[in-house]
């Protein structure tokens, strides 16, 4: 009788490990990067450890927002753009650690201050755990409300999906900051679901929490101003004035002129005061790594004018404002979302974790669509991977392109060759009514 490894090759059957990757090579690299994900979820959670053992969440950005929240608390509201007075209050909170350059400035807008001036009633390290417990309380909300949205997706693509989410360094350093990025990408997600199920009303409040920053609005407020979907916008703005008139009541208007001064101020500050373009993973982060700091009018001049011409874009691309409940417009918000991520005039690598949502967005257009997905999985499955990386090196194709940015060039193309794809198949599809009436 012949042995066992000479019947395996006489029925025509692999053996050994090699023979097994051949016959199933998605499979098993899939299970690769699932384990190489897990690794990155222990090791940021050591890094984690780390730095609170060392207590060095004093020196992130959780400072200048308690420092906001102190200068209301004490009185000092209206002089909450006062940068001198940030910095007496900073060093007061600080001891005898500082930033480099002397302060980290609070740049939030007033309402932010006032809503969670409360929490200046408490030592800041206690204050920072507090804010982290409710980070985890959202973080759990996210995974549940993704898992609901995607009950269609089966649950190994649900878990591999948590995987990535847990193991993306943008998620590690929001923690790490104190950051609002987490609120931020569930107010974008939970705005996305109100809108397919034509829930207008509460979509506008949730569009109104981007407030907390800026400069996540502009683009995601423009798409809806069409026809369909006005009705997001007034709500929006009905919000957000009202929250300009709360803290206006209490801190006075001209806080609002100040804080406008402030960002101005802020724009020019490059490589001040916490303000490292050459950081962020967009275009004016590429444009800062090609010029330099000393060309800051012409990064800021061309930079504001791309952003522009995009919102110009994403306009004309909603004009017609798609179906909610329709295909094209899970499309249309994701190519949305990651525009204004790539554009945005201030981002740090931490306000990347929006990117989670297009890029789930993707793969379930992909998968309704039955395109093509498993090459996009794997690119996702590689993004953990080189945020990790980037954040610990300086590596730049180029000499300008970071990793991350590349990955977010990719997304960028794969999601317009669809935008292109669906407009042929509209525009087949109009030329085929009209041949036949």
């Amino acid at each position: 009788m012949p042995d066992r490894l000479t019947q395996n090759h006489t029925l025509g059957k692999p053996d050994g490990l090699i023979a097994r990757i051949r016959e199933k090579p998605f499979y098993y690299l899939f299970a690769f990067l699932v384990i190489i994900n897990i690794t990155l979820i222990i090791i940021n959670a050591g890094i984690w450890l780390m730095a609170a053992r060392q207590r060095l969440f004093i020196t992130a950005d959780f400072t200048n927002f308690y420092t906001g929240f102190k200068m209301v608390m004490n009185g000092d509201g209206s002089r909450l753009y006062d940068l001198d007075l940030q910095a007496i209050y900073q060093q007061k909170i600080m001891g005898d650690i500082e930033f480099s350059g002397g302060l980290l400035p609070y740049v939030n807008p007033p309402f932010v201050a006032v809503l969670f001036s409360p929490l200046a009633l408490i030592p800041i390290n206690t204050a920072f755990y507090i804010w982290m417990i409710g980070e985890l309380g959202l973080l759990v909300w996210l995974i549940i409300i993704i898992n609901n949205l995607f009950l269609d997706w089966s649950k190994q693509e649900r878990i591999i999906l948590f995987i990535a989410i847990l193991a993306f360094w943008p998620l590690t350093i929001t923690f790490m900051h104190g950051q609002f990025s987490l609120l931020l990408l569930i107010s974008t997600l939970q705005m996305y679901i109100a809108m397919r199920h034509s829930k207008l009303y509460k979509a506008g409040f949730w569009l109104s929490l981007l407030f907390i920053k800026p400069q996540a609005l502009p683009l995601l407020g423009i798409m809806t101003l069409n026809k369909r979907f006005w009705r997001v916008a007034i709500t929006a703005a009905l919000f957000c004035l009202a929250l300009v008139i709360l803290s206006s009541a209490l801190l006075g208007a001209g806080t609002w002129l100040h804080y406008i001064q402030v960002l101005q101020t802020m724009m020019s500050n490059f490589g001040k005061m916490g303000f490292f373009s050459n950081y962020q993973y967009t275009f004016r982060g590429i444009l800062t790594n090609i010029l330099g700091y000393s060309q800051s009018g012409a990064i800021n001049l061309t930079g504001i004018g791309v952003f522009i011409g995009g919102a110009i874009f994403v306009w004309l691309l909603w004009l017609k404002g798609p179906a909610p409940d329709s295909q094209r417009f899970t499309l249309y918000f994701t190519f949305t979302i990651l525009l204004s991520t790539f554009l945005s005039l201030h981002l740090y690598p931490h306000d990347d974790l929006i990117l989670v949502l297009p890029a789930i967005l993707l793969y379930d257009y992909l998968r309704e669509k039955n395109y093509p997905r498993k090459a996009y999985a794997i690119l996702l499955m590689l993004s953990p991977v080189v945020f990790f990386i980037s954040a610990f090196s300086r590596l730049n194709l180029l000499g300008f392109l970071q990793p991350p940015v590349i990955i977010i060039l990719i997304l960028l193309v794969w999601i317009i060759y669809y935008l292109v794809l669906d407009q042929r198949s509209e525009a087949d599809s109009s030329f085929t009514t009209d041949a036949t009436q």
